[in-house]
């Protein structure tokens, strides 16, 4: 019954795939990084080469392509798969790049302390918070903008009315302008210094700075015939389901953020600094230093993350409570066995659940024994 049941499990509409613009955005992203990789390769001899900007294109082109693949294949599975694959890979990345940026820095501290406070929340508390910053209200012809109280509709109503007001829009465009020109200098500065890393990030920082800038002359923002259009982030599938997995994204950076941290200030700073005398640059110390002596413990933290995403339920259950195609195993699980008294189907999700939670629970079990 679970794998007949088309809510599920449904894959209906998989042909659609290939014909999505996600899945050819996708798919060029990741052509574009084995092309760095092979320009990368030739001038050291090899077919292909990794390297900074090649790792993090393969990285948006993946999620790109899981997102594609997970907006026709739909069903339970397949969000909790979705779930899975994105809160990972995202909240590892942002982690481990927190890490690295906030290491040895000025107000290190203080910047991780407030990056780690979500983690003091629980996951029903995280859930309502952001349940009350994705709430939108339909306007009316009394209240053009909709008196909106969630703040990402109030952002979005606000920036249109912006792009459609005259010396505002001026000012905002000066900004916006100068935050572009800064970042491309800084991006222009550090690749003359050889530091590809703040070069890579200062480079991809400036594709949304700029898009705004072009998206302010053009026209931005929910406001159209002087009335607002709100944004139904929690109602509208499939993608919906990625604003609830920010919500678990946010309570979960500060965790692999810690955890990285430790482990990069556990590398023997006699290795960092034998490859700064050998005129290594901070870039090409991370990549072939750090990163080779953090992987043991990207390994737990990938592991940790995927047990945790697989039975999450608390964020689900409060914010949509599995409606609008947001509905995931131990959500459905419960419905199934305490909702509709369904106890054969709702024991057959527990298994389901416990298996595939299983294998990483035992690759976890084998890497700590043997480290000891």
């Amino acid at each position: 019954a679970v794998f007949t049941d088309s809510n599920t499990f449904d894959i209906s509409d998989w042909r659609l795939f290939f014909t999505s613009r996600l899945f050819w955005i996708g798919a060029v992203i990741v052509v574009i990084g084995f092309a760095i990789a092979r320009l990368r390769g030739k001038e050291i001899g090899t077919k292909l080469q990794g390297s900074p900007p090649s790792y993090a294109t393969w990285f948006v082109g993946g999620l790109l392509l899981s997102a594609a693949a997970m907006s026709v294949l739909r069903g339970t599975l397949f969000n909790n798969l979705w779930w899975v694959i994105t809160v990972t890979l995202v909240a590892t990345a942002l982690g481990l790049g927190i890490a690295v940026l906030a290491d040895r820095a000025k107000y290190e501290n203080a910047a991780k302390s407030i990056i780690f406070l979500p983690m003091a929340i629980s996951f029903v508390g995280a859930g309502i918070i952001w349940r009350f910053m994705f709430q939108a209200r339909q306007p009316t012809a009394a209240v053009p903008h909709g008196g909106q109280t969630g703040l990402l509709n109030a952002l979005w109503v606000g920036l249109g009315q912006l792009s459609e007001s005259t010396w505002p829009k001026v000012v905002a465009l000066v900004l916006v302008g100068a935050v572009a020109v800064g970042l491309a200098v800084l991006a222009s500065k550090a690749f003359k210094d050889r530091a590809m890393g703040v070069t890579w990030m200062s480079s991809v920082a400036l594709i949304p700075v700029v898009w705004f800038f072009y998206s302010l002359i053009v026209g931005i923002g929910g406001w159209a015939d002087g009335r607002g259009e709100i944004i139904l982030f929690i109602q509208n599938s499939p993608f919906n389901n990625l604003w609830l997995m920010l919500v678990l994204i946010w309570t979960q950076v500060g965790f692999t953020m810690i955890i990285f941290s430790a482990a990069i200030k556990a590398v023997p700073a006699e290795l960092l600094e034998a490859a700064e005398v050998d005129g290594a640059t901070e870039s090409q110390s991370f990549w072939q230093i750090t990163m080779p002596q953090i992987v043991p413990t990207i390994g737990v933290v990938v592991t940790t993350l995927i047990v945790l995403v697989m039975k999450v339920f608390d964020i689900v259950k409060v914010m949509t409570n599995g409606n609008f195609d947001t509905q995931v195993i131990a959500n459905e699980m419960w419905q199934r066995a305490f909702t509709e008294l369904n106890f054969g189907l709702g024991s057959a999700l527990a298994v389901v659940l416990f298996l595939a939670v299983l294998p990483v629970i035992v690759l976890n079990v084998r890497r700590m024994q043997r480290a000891v």
